[in-house]
């Protein structure tokens, strides 16, 4: 086994990390990058053999960064602080981790979810440092397992469907510290179901797009740019380019069209149009490529409680997630044509996944949900 001077401690990991990810950042020609495999090794082989070398490991560092979102890193850093803590308490190296110790430091978490993604992490970074070990044992697959057992089922938010998002959407309570975020409080909201998206990771971050984004080229846009995301205006549709989601490291596209006539007259949903109304925001009030929000997430979490508490007494709770959950939700709800698609292609596996456009789908599916929203006035 290596000892320890082989290897930098935890704090030092995260500062290479970390100066890694700033020279990436602050890189502007990918011009080799982008060059095919055949022109790369010509080009390599009218260097020196020390320097081709250098060249091919700095791809592969960069490549094994970009595998893992920016905001990500910072969880993982969280994972190492730990471990290096645990480490320099057992009185052992902090790198390479010990594999005789991870059950004892796993167990110091109380949730089983949160422990899983502590030994991803660290086998993250293990990897980023060449080494192979793994680290979960039977041991700790044990521990772990007897965890999730303890705690219990896992806590999941109540969610908040269209009648009830359209409740505090209506209510102008100043429970947020000015009238603007109140204002944008509504739009993350409402962004948050009629796209279904994740409210911290996809909805607060987002960004302006150029005036030269477009559908087919945004997500190659937003890749090249760095950023997070792109909101256009195109052909009468407001569009999300996300650069990558939790189960697409692709990126995903999203549009929704105008809901004026598709929403009923009395809901009031015609302040908050997408087309009409949050573009015409975004468009007079951010600068094209900057972050749209100034509203940060714990002031959006802790106005979610506020209003959704005043129409409603939640069975476990409201977070950020009752959003996506009341949308997803009410589109199970209101589309017993998936369930027959099923039964009638004989599918018990998610292969059918392959033949449906999911996004059409899923864009028909909210627009058929508020065309058919009941007036409660009624």
């Amino acid at each position: 086994m290596a000892t320890s001077t082989e290897y930098p401690t935890g704090p030092e990991i995260i500062e290479i990390l970390k100066t890694q990810m700033e020279y990436r950042a602050g890189q502007t020609d990918t011009r080799f990058a982008k060059l095919s495999r055949k022109r790369k090794f010509e080009v390599l082989k009218e260097k020196p053999r020390a320097h081709a070398l250098a060249i091919m490991e700095a791809r592969m560092r960069d490549l094994t960064i970009s595998s893992v979102k920016g905001e990500t890193w910072n969880v993982y850093f969280t994972a190492v602080r730990a471990w290096a803590d645990f480490a320099d308490i057992a009185g052992i190296p902090h790198f390479p981790i010990s594999v005789e110790r991870v059950p004892t430091f796993v167990g110091n978490y109380n949730n089983a979810s949160t422990a899983e993604g502590v030994l991803s992490a660290l086998e993250k970074i293990q990897r980023f440092m060449g080494i192979d070990t793994p680290i979960r044992t039977r041991q700790t697959k044990a521990v772990v397992q007897g965890m999730r057992r303890e705690q219990g089922p896992t806590r999941k938010m109540d969610p908040i469907d269209l009648h009830l998002l359209d409740q505090i959407v209506k209510d102008a309570s100043p429970t947020t510290p000015t009238r603007n975020q109140l204002h944008e409080f509504n739009f993350v909201a409402v962004i948050s179901y009629v796209y279904l998206l994740r409210t911290k990771d996809e909805v607060l971050p987002l960004c302006r797009g150029l005036r030269t984004d477009v559908p087919h080229t945004a997500i190659k846009v937003v890749t090249d740019k760095q950023r997070h995301s792109s909101v256009f205006l195109y052909q009468n549709e407001l569009y999300i380019a996300l650069r990558s989601r939790k189960n697409s490291l692709q990126g995903a596209v999203l549009s929704r069209g105008c809901t004026c006539r598709q929403m009923h007259v009395k809901t009031g949903w015609r302040a908050i149009c997408p087309v009409h109304c949050l573009w015409p925001y975004i468009r007079d009030n951010v600068e094209p490529g900057c972050p749209i929000w100034s509203i940060s997430y714990p002031d959006m979490l802790s106005t979610i409680k506020a209003k959704a508490n005043r129409y409603k007494t939640p069975m476990i709770g409201w977070g950020t997630h009752s959003f996506r959950r009341g949308a997803a939700q009410d589109s199970n709800d209101s589309n017993p044509e998936l369930r027959l698609l099923l039964r009638a292609g004989n599918w018990t596996s998610n292969t059918f996944k392959e033949y449906i456009d999911w996004s059409k789908l899923e864009k028909k599916t909210v627009e058929k949900i508020c065309e058919e929203s009941p007036d409660e006035s009624e």
